[in-house]
């Protein structure tokens, strides 16, 4: 299918040069999607479509023009190139704005899953069946209060005037729920699981729902503590809110806007010697894996924090256009859009501490499965929430605590690692994976 699109879109771009365009760029998609959902311990809904369309950028003097049309018809994509043309004509130039050349591409292996297209609707009701009835099976005291699986096939190809052709599938399966559990009058805390792989042999739904329902029923009988400051032990999901902003704040967007503490701070240790954080979009078999990015150029292996010195900005074309660089193939976005930045598969460096001997080390300190707190990307300040917080007293998990609010500073918290433990977790969603350990920050401060 993906080969079928690049025949469809290749034809348009002598007309775009023959119309006048400097440099243009298509980009097509097709996407077969298949989902159920799940709400208040029952079926919601469920729905298959198919998507398709082609993104479109011209630029004239380095004028740009983008637009879309939700079509593969050469009608619909010849109208929707007049349009980027016009557009093109009556912006303002953009210096340093211009395509990528063409790079040789190494086809990643590992992304696309025949047996994922053959899953009808029933399957994807059975797997949302298993995830409903696998939660209240379970225990009778969990509740789901939403959930949903759904399975996609995608075809991409890109074309441009400069010479990139590329094409590729992938497949994907994902799955989340979320719920409480409610044991009388107590109702604990909200909660949530999530996956999503490449391939039908990964699919594995009880694994999820033993996670969903240990959190939800570990969150009953929470106790108040008393307000102080020590240790916390963040586990993967919320050591991963705290990476998004890190990498964020390594996108060149930011860094080039000045909006970034990371702003002029290539080369300069901001982390401890044991702090590693690589994003590499070449991985077989995860999600965030890809042979190119959203504009053609190969995806690559990038060190952004490397033994705590900050080694690497995430860049598509055109912030590496103003820097005199090379894109590092972090370009990302749908047809609908112009590209924009983002990671691919962000992997954390593991330790050599095992949980268990991090807990130990705690006198009095909170393990933190999950935040909602949002740093700041220039100050790396934040406060929120802590969700089903456990409290540490004398190296032991001693009781689960109602809502605390926890204060801190991401940039300053990276630097105030004590342990990173050898465990690690995979969070696959949305097409995105991180892979992260557990890790301690010295130095929280916590409010009841």
């Amino acid at each position: 299918m993906s080969d079928e699109i690049i025949d469809v879109i290749t034809p348009f771009v002598d007309k775009a040069l023959k119309m006048g365009a400097d440099e243009v760029e298509l980009y097509a998609e097709r996407a077969h999607e298949k989902s159920a959902n799940l709400e208040s311990n029952q079926f919601k809904s469920a729905t298959g479509s198919i998507l398709e369309g082609v993104g479109i950028r011209v630029l004239i003097n380095h004028q740009l023009g983008f637009a879309s049309v939700n079509s593969l018809s050469p009608e619909r994509i010849e109208q929707g190139l007049r349009d980027a043309i016009s557009i093109a004509r009556n912006t303002p130039s953009i210096p340093h704005y211009s395509l990528p050349s063409a790079e040789e591409i190494t086809m990643i292996s590992g992304i696309y899953d025949p047996a994922m297209d053959d899953l009808s609707m029933t399957d994807v009701l059975t797997y949302a069946r298993n995830l409903l009835d696998g939660a209240r099976d379970y225990d009778s005291r969990v509740s789901v209060d939403s959930g949903s699986f759904a399975i996609s096939s995608i075809s991409q190809a890109i074309v441009s005037s400069t010479g990139i052709a590329a094409s590729e599938r992938k497949t994907r399966a994902e799955w989340m729920i979320f719920g409480m559990a409610i044991d009388g009058d107590d109702v604990g805390s909200f909660d949530y699981d999530f996956d999503s792989v490449v391939a039908v042999s990964d699919i594995n739904i009880q694994k999820t729902v033993d996670s969903f329902c240990q959190k939800v029923l570990n969150n009953l009988g929470a106790v108040k503590t008393e307000s102080f400051e020590g240790p916390a032990i963040f586990a993967p999901e919320a050591m991963a809110d705290l990476l998004g902003v890190l990498e964020s704040s390594a996108t060149a967007t930011q860094v080039q806007a000045g909006s970034s503490h990371l702003a002029d701070r290539l080369g300069e240790e901001i982390a401890i010697p044991e702090f590693t954080l690589i994003d590499d979009g070449t991985i077989k078999g995860l999600v965030g894996s890809g042979s190119f990015d959203r504009e053609g150029v190969p995806h690559h292996r990038l060190p952004i924090i490397q033994n705590g010195v900050f080694k690497g900005i995430l860049y598509d074309t055109f912030t590496a256009n103003k820097e005199n660089l090379s894109s590092t193939g972090h370009a990302t976005g749908t047809f609908r859009t112009a590209p924009s930045i983002s990671s691919t598969n962000l992997i954390m460096q593991t330790g050599a501490t095992s949980l268990d001997d991090m807990i130990a080390e705690v006198k009095t300190g909170i393990l933190i499965p999950r935040i909602s707190a949002f740093p700041d990307s220039v100050s790396g300040d934040f406060t929120g929430p802590v969700k089903g917080g456990k409290l540490i007293k004398n190296g032991e998990v001693t009781s689960t605590l109602k809502e605390i609010t926890i204060t801190g500073n991401l940039f300053e918290g990276i630097k105030n690692i004590t342990a990173i433990s050898k465990e690690y977790k995979s969070i696959h969603y949305q097409g995105s994976t991180l892979q992260v350990p557990y890790v301690v920050i010295s130095g929280m401060k916590f409010a009841t």
